[in-house]
């Protein structure tokens, strides 16, 4: 059961929201400058400071905001669903927000734990870190800090700033990356609920992710690139090059590909499950699972939906069909 205090009515969170969002939170990374914004995006293993300016007399407390992961949600209705695809309302993502006591008074702080992993507190039960597909050294984590003075309380954004797409962008947001390629990138997304229809506004700010608008939302991040506009598994098939097609069942494909010439990793795997009409679900190639040279079962995929973005063996199945192996240009975003 979540403790009563965490459960944020309408009438509190208009008695948030009348203070909150004075406060500006800054953000360093490594020994680079302190920088005042929504977010940053570190790479795993860089040193993570965040600061708020001290008030004479005040008492600050830092929190951590988190999505729940323990179930999927949707705009529109899943492809197994009566009337496939259709359009039903902005799906309801619930947020929990929790004190991290260990750093109460402390003006500036280190969210990273000495293993790199983010830091989290104790209250919440069933405590969502718990949830599938919770990864706690890569990928976004949202902050929220409070001040209080003379009775008066301030606070940078947080959960008063939900509207019916989700959480603010405006809402301090940590989204680490494995590294610098495009599926480091890819890896900044895990913690984000799946959200089946997501819209651009909801993918390419970490709000909520389906399987194909996560591959284009971290693309354009790697690219420094706004996404401009939706994407679907079909979309990707007809706009991007096809590198090949394979049938798998049970991960394995029903001729030999070496790994590094017919598939490599970052391609997108396209699947039309049988008896589909269409393509219906994509990932991305993230690596040779047994380090065999060949594409099989053991091998790994990133991807998302119904889900929050995970790693799967392709041998769980998720890809077994028809698969186009689709292979993206840096230079040439789909559609252009």
């Amino acid at each position: 059961m979540r403790p009563r205090a965490l459960i944020f009515s309408a009438s509190l969170l208009a008695a948030l929201s009348s203070r909150a969002g004075d406060l500006s939170l800054e953000a360093r990374v490594d020994s680079g400058r302190w920088m005042r914004g929504a977010s940053i995006s570190p790479r795993k293993g860089e040193a993570i400071a965040l600061r708020v300016a001290p008030r004479p007399d005040a008492t600050i407390r830092w929190y951590r905001i988190y999505a729940d992961l323990s179930r999927y949600y949707k705009n529109a209705n899943h492809p197994w669903e009566p009337s496939p695809y259709a359009w039903v309302g902005w799906g309801k993502i619930p947020y929990l927000r929790e004190e991290l006591r260990s750093l109460r008074g402390r003006w500036e702080i280190n969210p990273l734990d000495a293993s790199g992993r983010v830091l989290r507190g104790e209250e919440l039960e069933p405590h969502p870190v718990k949830a599938p597909h919770y990864v706690e050294d890569v990928g976004t984590f949202w902050f929220q800090a409070e001040v209080e003075a003379g009775g008066a309380i301030s606070s940078s954004p947080g959960l008063e700033r939900s509207d019916h797409r989700g959480l603010s962008p405006q809402v301090f947001r940590i989204s680490i990356r494995e590294g610098e390629g495009y599926l480091s990138y890819l890896t900044s997304f895990f913690n984000v609920p799946g959200l089946f229809g997501s819209v651009p506004h909801q993918s390419y700010n970490y709000i909520g992710v389906d399987c194909a608008d996560v591959l284009m939302a971290a693309r354009a991040r790697w690219m420094g690139k706004p996404l401009e506009r939706d994407f679907n598994v079909a979309s990707l098939v007809e706009e991007l090059p096809r590198a090949a097609t394979v049938q798998l069942r049970q991960g394995a494909p029903d001729r030999a590909l070496s790994i590094g010439k017919d598939v490599q990793p970052g391609d997108l795997l396209a699947v039309r499950y049988t008896g589909a009409r269409q393509f219906q679900h994509v990932g991305a190639f993230y690596s040779d699972g047994n380090a065999n040279g060949l594409l099989d079962a053991d091998d790994l995929v990133l991807h998302a939906g119904p889900e929050a973005l995970h790693l799967s063996r392709l041998g769980e199945g998720a890809f077994d069909g028809e698969v186009a192996i689709l292979r993206p240009e840096r230079g040439r975003p789909p559609g252009r």
